[in-house]
């Protein structure tokens, strides 16, 4: 009797050790030895805009938003000019038919809604600041219903940009009909507005000969320009989104800006600088 109590007593303990070794092999499964777990209350997504920026936009716009082929968005005339909001919808949806991507996961981008606050909310807090209207009130940005009248535009374009961005301009002619299909009226009025301090285009504050363009003198000018486009090669989005495509061909990386970016059919030619209204050789715009 004591024998066969002693062989169900070890049966016994071999079950409940072969039990607990599937146990822990099914454990084990799931959390490999090993494995880091993530502490709990810590969030996943890095939400510091610095490590944003660098991760997602530097490729385009540049570090700490200067000299890349995009505009640059470390521009306090352009962040007091692009409305928060905006800026929050370019980055959710990117600009439809430009290189520039929707970055929300909702439109299959990588960044959640608190990280493309975070990325909005930055640029304004960081590269807001160190500019003032003054006695130039700063346009609007939007393009809007105002057709504008291209005659007084042609005529600000004949006085102050004819110069440098003319047929013959030592720049690149913006009046080009084939440059003119692949921008849009909102590019173009950001570009007049806000300039290219990189490039030493000066913007909307001296732009009039040497004075203030008006909320009306920008309209004007954007409608004389748009005026030059061929007809049926109306970019989309034309009225609403900043740089685009028509259908002319894809767009040049670098044409967001003053049409002589890198990478842009100008930039062929030796480079040259923007000087109130002369040019001289040589300047950061030379860069190929």
């Amino acid at each position: 009797m004591r024998g066969r109590a002693q062989s169900d007593n070890w049966r016994s303990g071999e079950l409940a050790a072969c039990g607990l070794c599937l146990f822990l092999l099914a454990a084990s499964a799931c959390e490999p030895p090993g494995k880091p777990k993530a502490e709990e209350g810590v969030d996943t997504e890095p939400t510091d805009f610095a490590v944003l920026f660098d991760n997602n936009c530097a490729g385009c716009h540049g570090q700490d938003g200067k000299n890349g082929p995009g505009r640059p968005l470390n521009n306090a005339l352009y962040m007091k000019l692009i409305p928060r909001d905006e800026l929050h919808k370019v980055l959710e949806y990117g600009r439809p038919g430009t290189q520039m991507p929707a970055w929300s996961k909702a439109q299959g981008g990588p960044l959640s809604e608190k990280q493309i606050d975070a990325l909005a909310d930055g640029m304004k807090a960081r590269w807001s600041t160190g500019f003032e209207p003054g006695k130039a009130p700063l346009p609007s940005y939007s393009v809007g219903d105002d057709k504008g009248d291209p005659n007084h535009g042609k005529q600000l374009f004949t006085k102050s940009c004819n110069l440098c961005h003319g047929p013959r301009g030592a720049i690149g002619p913006v009046t080009d009909p084939m440059y003119l299909s692949l921008v849009t009226d909102q590019m173009l009025r950001t570009s007049i507005i806000v300039g290219r301090d990189d490039m030493g285009m000066p913007n909307y504050k001296i732009l009039n000969a040497g004075r203030p363009l008006s909320n009306q003198d920008v309209t004007d000018l954007v409608s004389y320009l748009a005026s030059l486009r061929p007809p049926n090669t109306i970019p989309e989005n034309a009225h609403t989104n900043e740089s685009g495509p028509g259908t002319a061909g894809e767009p040049t990386a670098g044409n967001e800006g003053s049409g002589n970016g890198p990478g842009s059919p100008t930039q062929r030619q030796e480079g040259h600088k923007f000087n109130s209204g002369q040019s001289q050789r040589g300047g950061p715009d030379a860069k190929r």
